[in-house]
């Protein structure tokens, strides 16, 4: 029993590699042909294009892990049912719930490694994209580095070293220079708040020297506004999105925001969004066992497998819409993303009781 519960979690991880691979090449695919429509701008090419769709993927399968499990289970236990396997292992001793918990066992080992990977690798990813693609886009000189990200319009210069949580700009320097005197005025601000257009920043913990020729004076203001150059859109795409951050940081960005008494519907959806991705996906798996496992030759599994498909795409689609349709009527979001999993598991529950 132990030879089959290795070939059954093989053949279960390479059905959802397979699911994966289909899957998100089909959405990315689709993220592609909208970076190239943007080639042109600024230094963005093709290659650029291809890179940022690259490094988007392993978000990709974060987003669509219940509709990879689902159709990884199908497959597996589906194909199995239909050339009698299971039927030959449970005549040897086999007892449907030891299938049953080596299926699962192999959707918690999925579901972990994504969690962990959605943590702390994807993020990093997404953020790289992101910064990479406005750098490249910006009508105004600029570069990443070491130091973080650096901007120019004319004579005037800002280096922001980081984006913490993803959102907030930290550690901001602004040059002004002149073309006779060189330097004339720099400032420094521990973070800012930036206007919903982008054109005003609300330096705060700001430290500013003017430069004269022959003295300089020193200023400390709590606050301190600055008419920036940046774009909306650079600020946009150098500000990840929040469905690219991780579940700490949203969690930290939220609460930052209503610390501040601004709106936090949007980034409070995306946080109970990638909550309940790893839940959907284990439901997911709950029934697409029972599903499976019912499968006859006269059924076929290449039907199942389209009916999985199918059901998996509505619940991912029905799940985005429920979430911007709560947004829009002020629900609360962890009702509209975790809804649609309990009536998933309301469903789950009696089909896997019928298993003999």
């Amino acid at each position: 029993m132990q030879t089959f519960g290795r070939y059954l979690r093989w053949e279960l991880l390479r059905s959802m590699l397979l699911a994966a691979v289909s899957l998100v090449g089909l959405f990315s695919l689709i993220t592609l042909v909208d970076e190239l429509d943007e080639t042109g701008q600024g230094s963005y090419n093709a290659v650029d294009a291809f890179y940022f769709t690259a490094l988007t993927m392993p978000g990709e399968v974060f987003s669509l892990l219940p509709l990879i499990i689902l159709l990884g289970c199908i497959i597996t236990l589906g194909m199995l049912a239909v050339s009698q396997q299971l039927v030959a292992i449970r005549a040897l001793g086999a007892s449907i719930w030891g299938i049953l918990r080596n299926v699962i066992m192999t959707v918690l080992i999925v579901i972990g490694v994504m969690v962990i990977l959605a943590e702390w690798v994807i993020p990093e990813l997404e953020e790289h994209a992101y910064t990479l693609r406005a750098v490249r886009q910006s009508e105004h000189s600029s570069l990443t580095g070491d130091q973080g990200f650096w901007a120019r319009n004319g004579l005037q210069f800002i280096n922001i070293q980081e984006f913490r949580l993803g959102r907030i700009p930290t550690g901001i320097n602004i040059y002004d220079f002149s073309e006779k005197n060189g330097l004339v005025r720099y400032i420094h601000a521990a973070n800012a708040l930036i206007s919903d257009d982008s054109t005003e920043w609300q330096l705060q913990d700001v430290w500013a020297k003017d430069i004269g020729p022959g003295s300089s004076q020193v200023q400390q203001y709590p606050t301190l506004v600055w008419p920036s150059f940046l774009s909306n859109q650079q600020i946009g795409a150098l500000t990840v999105p929040p469905e690219s951050l991780a579940p700490s940081n949203l969690f930290q960005y939220v609460r930052e925001l209503r610390r501040r008494g601004q709106a936090a519907d949007v980034y409070d959806l995306a946080l109970w969004h990638q909550l309940a991705i790893p839940f959907s996906a284990f439901i997911m798996a709950l029934i697409a066992i029972p599903v499976a496992i019912n499968t006859t030759r006269n059924q076929g599994a290449t039907k199942r497998i389209f009916q999985a498909a199918a059901i998996g795409l509505l619940f991912y689609l029905v799940n985005q819409a429920l979430g911007y349709i709560g947004l829009l009527a002020n629900a609360n979001p962890m009702i509209t993303n975790f809804g649609p999993v309990v009536l998933l598991a309301l469903v789950a529950w009696p089909l896997l009781r019928r298993l003999r």
